[in-house]
């Protein structure tokens, strides 16, 4: 969820027809949670690039027309499953900066396993872009990492990152937090595992 590379995925785009999204927008809002979903599936199974809107529609078995009625392209699909991860990680991580270190140490913890428990295919598409965000998502995305630095920076003032190093650590995040809740997925005791797991890389005891 944290990546140093965030170009910008290209993707081609049909001009939005506004009167074909008020009337899209009007309609049930269960065509929305359709393409939502189809998005997550496709998106997380093979990647942004090599999905096309047509699978899209076809997965979540509505119209081009009412996929175009309510986002201009799959980028804009992409971002609208991304920018709720971004924004709930954000608001979470804001909340532990004015904590203990230890205090913070394990709420940060939470802070992924809530991402996790509410978003997890969105969680999961931020690493299948490998590091590149659409346009639209870049704030959010660097709000979270800024957020990120702030909670390490409150544990590293406890002395209890285990390699001294704010960014090493945040790296260290970057390369292990998503893919162990993915191995821990399912299991009766994944909070307890994530966390053991997490501390032991992360955390001096």
């Amino acid at each position: 969820m944290y990546a140093t590379n965030m170009n910008a995925t290209a993707s081609a785009s049909r001009p939005p027809n506004p009167a074909r999204r008020a009337k899209a927008t009007d309609r049930p809002s269960e065509y929305r949670e359709k393409l939502l979903a189809a998005g997550k599936e496709l998106f997380v199974d093979r990647g942004l690039a090599s999905v096309s809107v047509e699978e899209v529609v076809e997965r979540a078995g509505v119209s081009r027309a009412t996929f175009y009625g309510l986002f201009a392209n799959k980028i804009e699909l992409a971002a609208a499953i991304l920018t709720p991860v971004f924004a709930d990680g954000a608001r979470g991580l804001a909340q532990l900066t004015g904590l203990e270190p230890r205090a913070a140490a394990d709420g940060l913890i939470d802070v992924y396993l809530a991402l996790w428990r509410d978003h997890e295919a969105g969680v999961l598409l931020t690493t299948s872009l490998d590091g590149e965000f659409p346009q639209s998502v870049r704030q959010q995305h660097d709000a979270f990492v800024t957020g990120l630095l702030a909670v390490l920076r409150v544990i590293d003032s406890g002395g209890l990152l285990r390699n001294d190093s704010v960014e090493l650590t945040c790296e260290i995040l970057a390369r292990t937090g998503i893919p162990l809740l993915r191995v821990y997925a399912g299991r009766d005791d994944m909070v307890h595992l994530y966390g053991e797991s997490m501390r032991g890389l992360l955390i001096r005891s």
